[in-house]
């Protein structure tokens, strides 16, 4: 069976306990977007449903992203190399465990799946692709072709990007499906996460202007920053590498640690 086929029989599966997951009643998150949730730590897996776990505020609470709600828009995570990109990545997969079985789901696109052998095994794990192969730009397709079916339903996909360079140097097909779902996707609760290397954004600025949202992870260089920030007063060097984020969004900023999820 085909990497596209393995993927249409999950998404015809998702379908099939719809239903199941519409009678259950989980109730709308009371915070809308992103948030930081009254719930303690410890309790994360008692969060509102649609809710994925970005990481703990410096007060310990939760910052939450509401899949339900469209408006943060797609989220780019930026750092030097060795400040955690891929290990948030993990963060947000193994989070999204912790939801109802089926709620969400998540697929990866990566120049290294062998990083990511812990986590295919995950339930709600649609697969782990080679960027450069070709069932990585199937997915994408295929994502595509079935956003509408996800839109207004209690299912969220997480389409986690590890490499926004490799992906706009795979064609022209590649390009048009990720501008697609990066201006579509969250709408239809298809939630693109995509990192990139502040020091290759020379050829990658067009395509920021689609973030909005914006986890940002250390960069050393104040001249690289600023591409991805403007206020000069915020430091992405003094985050530690692996461990802290910080949140860019036009309400503000917000540091953060990623959570103890295992």
């Amino acid at each position: 069976m085909s990497t596209t086929d393995q993927f249409l029989l999950a998404l015809q599966a998702y379908q099939e306990i719809q239903a199941e997951l519409r009678q259950s009643k989980v109730p709308p998150p009371v915070d809308a977007k992103i948030s930081i949730s009254g719930t303690p730590a410890d309790q994360v897996a008692k969060l509102p449903g649609g809710s994925l776990l970005l990481g703990l505020a410096e007060d310990g609470l939760p910052l939450l992203l509401d899949l339900y709600d469209p408006v943060p828009g797609p989220l780019l995570v930026a750092g030097d190399g060795g400040s955690g990109k891929t290990t948030f990545l993990q963060s947000l997969a193994q989070s999204s465990d912790l939801q109802n079985p089926g709620e969400i789901q998540f697929g990866v696109l990566t120049p290294f799946p062998e990083e990511w052998t812990a986590l295919e095994t995950l339930p709600n794990c649609l697969g782990i692709w080679p960027a450069y192969h070709s069932a990585a730009r199937d997915f994408l397709s295929q994502l595509v072709s079935w956003a509408d079916i996800l839109s207004g339903s209690h299912q969220a996909v997480l389409v986690l990007f590890d490499g926004l360079d490799l992906l706009t140097a795979s064609g022209f097909q590649v390009q048009h499906d990720l501008r697609w779902l990066l201006m579509y996707g969250p709408e239809r609760q298809v939630w693109p996460v995509v990192t990139v290397n502040p020091g290759r954004l020379a050829r990658l600025e067009t395509w920021l202007a689609y973030f909005q949202t914006r986890i940002l992870g250390q960069v050393k260089r104040p001249q690289t920053a600023r591409l991805l920030v403007g206020d000069p007063k915020i430091n992405l060097a003094a985050l530690l590498p692996g461990k802290q984020f910080g949140l860019s969004r036009p309400e503000g900023w917000l540091k953060f640690w990623l959570p103890p999820v295992e």
